[in-house]
């Protein structure tokens, strides 16, 4: 089998020196920090993952569990068949791995720890006598040495204070242009960013730095997933959720994990499913429990939203009761903060939108005016589509000519370097719910769309 070509996964685990019962205890351990169902394959499945006889991907939960164990790579990366010198390895060491049982490895590093162990503490028994103290200078000195080794490997860093106060907020930065500087802009300058955070958590750092990078690192890939969405990169996206996620958890922050888990449902509701939208959109107020914040009133407005396109109004209306009563705890610091907090403007439109897919126009018309009304003329985005919103109310309401014009009006004058993918999506979605495309303002609104 040591001939057989192997998968970058099969590299993987073979620089890693695991077996079927090792890679088996730390894919679980991915699927409950993943809250997933346990999908660990069998010998017979984990085999052909390693050697690539396997025809497409595995389902979509294993696949995620996958790209959980090793982040940076996708499914299909992983089960592709590796380049020879994609993964550096050292073949000798790696096939004697392989060679041997998974136990003996780390039994006989248990042993050398044990051994190092019973030495240490001969050391200190000899040391302490029965002295006024109870303890000898020299065993004084060998304790202030361990204590001081452990203050400089707690202590040591690459990164300053200073600098990490930077880092933190650099993502509130992005976050108050992503409204103003074409999204295409502002990503190439995010990768940048997170790229330099991912060499700082490749060096030591204090436990408290490191979890505080961790977040930094969370929410730059937010941001990242943010903009791809945006652009209509809705796949790209989730991945940049996903390990946004990663790292929140990594942080200990479960409201950012939790915000990330409904920036994933968002992405789902435009691009996606609903259902699927509702369902990561359930599992975001699991995440974040009790505590009322922006990712919360943030999910339930999603919730409803996808509830209201699958025609479960019923079940819509408490939610959006919900989420205005969250709404009005929010603090003043939660509602400046456009991607990590929720704008009043932000939850009416999108308040509004639940209005409109539930087909209550007069609700929704004067909730989008209020919405359009705090936006400054310098943001683009969402006043688009909060046009395009109030487009599909004329055309609910029995004036489908009235609602492509004004469709049309939103489009021409939203600047061509912020017609993202997700616009144009928005827009198409609209003329399929308008329909009447053979009225000359429907004809006119096609031939904008092709264009």
């Amino acid at each position: 089998m040591g001939d057989r070509p192997l998968t970058v996964f099969g590299r993987l685990v073979r620089e890693r020196g695991w077996g079927y019962a090792r890679f088996s205890r730390e894919f679980r351990k991915v699927c409950v920090e993943l809250r997933l169902d346990d999908v660990t394959p069998q010998r017979k499945q984990f085999d052909r993952w390693r050697t690539g006889q396997i025809k497409g991907v595995p389902r979509a939960e294993a696949c995620e569990a996958l790209e959980g164990m090793f982040p940076g790579w996708t499914a299909e990366q992983l089960l592709a068949l590796a380049e020879p010198s994609l993964v550096a390895t050292a073949d000798a060491p790696l096939a004697r791995t392989e060679q041997e049982p998974e136990h003996t490895s780390e039994t006989g590093a248990n042993v050398l720890l044990e051994e190092d162990e019973m030495k240490r503490r001969t050391l200190i028994r000899g040391l302490v006598v029965g002295t006024t103290l109870g303890i000898t200078e020299s065993a004084l000195e060998v304790m202030a040495a361990a204590r001081q080794r452990m203050d400089l490997a707690l202590e040591s860093s690459a990164i300053g204070p200073a600098t990490l106060e930077r880092w933190e907020t650099t993502a509130y930065e992005y976050a108050h242009a992503y409204q103003t500087v074409p999204p295409h802009r502002l990503l190439a300058d995010v990768l940048a960013d997170f790229t330099e955070v991912e060499r700082l958590l490749e060096q030591r750092q204090p436990i408290r730095y490191r979890r505080r990078l961790c977040r930094v690192a969370a929410q730059l890939a937010a941001m990242a997933g943010i903009f791809a969405s945006a652009l209509g990169a809705h796949r790209e996206a989730r991945g940049w959720f996903h390990t946004g996620r990663l790292a929140a958890s990594e942080a200990g922050d479960n409201q950012l994990e939790g915000a990330l888990t409904v920036r994933s449902a968002i992405v789902s509701l435009y691009y996606g499913t609903p259902a699927s939208a509702h369902e990561q959109a359930a599992r975001a107020r699991h995440i974040l429990g009790d505590t009322v914040g922006p990712a919360t009133t943030r999910g339930l407005l999603v919730e409803a939203r996808a509830l209201a396109r699958m025609g479960r109004g019923d079940e819509a209306l408490p939610l959006l009761r919900q989420a205005e009563d969250a709404f009005g705890r929010l603090t003043a610091e939660d509602r400046d903060d456009p991607s990590f907090g929720h704008t009043e403007r932000q939850f009416l439109w999108h308040l509004g939108n639940a209005w409109t897919h539930l087909g209550r126009t007069e609700d929704a018309w004067q909730v989008q005016r209020r919405a359009l009304d705090l936006y400054p003329p310098t943001e683009y985005l969402d006043p688009t589509l909060i046009r395009l919103d109030r487009a599909t109310c004329l055309a609910q309401s029995g004036e489908p000519e009235e609602a492509y014009r004004s469709a049309t009006q939103a489009l021409t004058c939203l600047p061509d370097e912020h017609r993202t993918g997700m616009v144009m999506k928005y827009a198409i979605d609209f003329s399929r719910a308008a329909g009447h495309a053979q009225l000359p303002a429907g004809r006119e609104f096609a031939e904008l769309l092709r264009a």
